[in-house]
């Protein structure tokens, strides 16, 4: 029998199809991952994944960059995917619902795993989707409690949920299923929305003493609401209507308000206090005209039986009146 050591088989002659797809195969599959790290690359300063991909049965790991909507130098869009707690040890477990990591899809440019890249995201294996099929088509999406939703009718809401409040088992060490969010109902729930009738609405959702600014577009109207505080425009008939405990106004120049008929209606008091204050209308001010009142009253001379008598500014009281005649003066302004 020959010896088969006796000659050794130049292999740049007789080669071998495995040893040379070791070497020269390239993988053209997608395969399913779960992010396990991020971190980002020192000399680029891109963001890049260490994900778990599975191959059949067989569980390997892989440096990946990820997909972009845009891929410019001032049009960009950057996300930070979810890991999960790893150690130099294997994963207690393999099940992809106790992982916190993000699902996505993995592909090899170029047919080469060096060259891994995250092509998109794949429902992750812990989450219930919840959206109805019959109200089809539908859009939900939820990122750091912030959840956008686009119902059948086109109506689209944008509701603040907050950061959920079991959001630390995600830094556990896998062990078990991940359970659903809980979020803090006193935090979350403020909304932004535009309905199908095309009005606009931002509310914090409050069970009482509801805050919300509303555009109200086949009613015409504008209308703000905090607590029991009401703002109301109209655009038809131009009214504003306000409604509330307390008014207070602070204009540091000036207030001009211009009207036909003006009332004021005070149960209690009504105040004005100013250095200066004038009533009336152009050449006609209420103060002057009372201090000339007073001027004229004082030339008045009385008719006795006996006569006139001496203007009513001899009178040894009259002082007194030019004082308070004084004072009305101080204050009297100019229209």
């Amino acid at each position: 029998m020959a010896d088969p050591f006796e000659i050794v088989k130049d292999s740049s002659i007789w080669r071998q199809g495995t040893d040379q797809a070791a070497i020269s195969r390239r993988d053209p599959y997608l395969r399913v991952g779960i992010v396990k790290r991020v971190y980002r690359d020192t000399t680029t300063t891109d963001i890049r994944y260490l994900v778990e991909i599975r191959d059949m049965n067989n569980i390997s790991e892989v440096n990946a960059g990820m997909m972009r909507s845009f891929g410019g130098v001032f049009n960009y869009e950057d996300v930070i995917m979810q890991g999960y707690k790893i150690s130099d040890q294997p994963d207690p477990t393999n099940d992809f619902t106790a992982k916190a990591g993000d699902t996505v899809l993995i592909a090899f440019l170029n047919g080469q795993s060096r060259e891994a890249v995250v092509i998109g995201g794949l429902s992750h294996p812990a989450r219930a989707s919840t959206l109805s099929i019959e109200d089809g088509p539908l859009y939900r999406s939820e990122f750091n409690g912030i959840e956008k939703d686009i119902n059948k009718d086109g109506e689209f809401t944008i509701t603040f949920k907050g950061i959920p409040t079991n959001i630390d088992i995600l830094s556990d060490t896998p062990s078990a299923k991940l359970p659903a969010p809980t979020y803090d109902m006193e935090v979350g729930t403020t909304f932004m929305k535009f309905d199908k009738t095309g009005s606009w609405e931002i509310s914090d959702n409050a069970t009482s003493d509801l805050q919300r600014i509303r555009i109200d577009k086949p009613g015409g109207q504008i209308l703000i609401n905090a607590g029991k505080i009401s703002h109301i425009y109209t655009k038809s008939s131009e009214d504003v209507s306000l409604k509330c405990k307390t008014l207070n106004e602070t204009a540091e120049t000036s207030i001009t308000e211009t009207t036909k008929d003006w009332a004021t209606y005070a149960s209690s008091t009504a105040k004005i206090k100013s250095p200066k204050v004038a009533f009336g209308k152009d050449g006609i001010e209420l103060l002057d005209q009372l201090a000339q009142l007073i001027d004229a009253i004082g030339t008045l001379t009385a008719i006795s039986p006996v006569g006139p008598c001496n203007p009513l500014t001899a009178a040894p009281q009259w002082s007194q009146v030019t004082a308070i005649q004084m004072k009305i003066k101080e204050i009297t302004g100019s229209l």
